[in-house]
């Protein structure tokens, strides 16, 4: 009996909230149609940007790095995530604690390959960002490519979870400046972000090799 009373009275609670909210959402906008607060659901770009980081977020998991999400203001920066390393990567390591800044782009178009790259379109804001020399902490530019069909973007069954397409990464540090308003980079095919390639790439940060773009 006390547990089904404490479950009628959280159950009151959530509804005395949810009314409470109704009336906060008319009094902001003056609307009595509160459809929007039960219908919210995240657009494909955004879906796209979440699945950018889960995908990256998974492969550094697995890797034995931290991934952090991260806020506002480092987003207005172009910056979404943060790697980060506490301990010896390797045994020539010169870094054992270490931050690497992350923008990450989805995009359902299918890429154009050439000369064994793929093209992809930066604004001009995100181009600057990354081609920066003047920062302590490397950066990099993750492109996760997904399906034109949204349905196969994810796929879940009892034995696996799937994420269709593959993200790929570049350091576009030094890339030459442009008066455009948009600039098309390319990345290597070989620059598949894997559990493999994101250790051996952390690894190399460690060394504090400089990766600089290719044109």
């Amino acid at each position: 009996m006390r547990a089904e009373g404490k479950f009628n009275h959280n159950r009151d609670c959530l509804d005395d909230l949810k009314s409470f909210s109704i009336q906060m959402y008319q009094a902001a906008f003056g609307s009595e149609d509160i459809k929007n607060i039960e219908m919210m659901m995240l657009t494909d770009q955004s879906i796209e940007s979440e699945l950018s980081y889960a995908y990256l977020h998974a492969i550094a998991s697995r890797s034995g790095i931290i991934c952090e999400s991260t806020g506002l203001n480092t987003d207005a920066a172009g910056v979404d995530a943060m790697l980060r390393v506490y301990g010896e990567l390797a045994t020539d390591s010169i870094l054992t604690d270490f931050s690497v800044e992350v923008q990450l782009k989805a995009t359902k178009q299918a890429p154009i390959e050439m000369d064994g790259r793929y093209s992809h379109s930066l604004k001009i804001k995100n181009y600057n960002e990354q081609r920066s020399t003047k920062t302590a902490a490397p950066k990099l530019l993750v492109v996760l490519f997904l399906p034109a069909d949204a349905n196969t973007w994810l796929v879940q069954s009892e034995d696996c979870l799937v994420t269709r397409r593959c993200a790929y990464w570049v350091s576009l540090r030094g890339a030459p400046e442009t008066d455009q308003e948009s600039k098309t980079i390319y990345i290597p095919k070989s620059n598949a972000l894997s559990v493999q390639s994101l250790r051996a790439l952390m690894t190399r940060f460690s060394k504090r090799e400089v990766i600089n773009y290719v044109v």
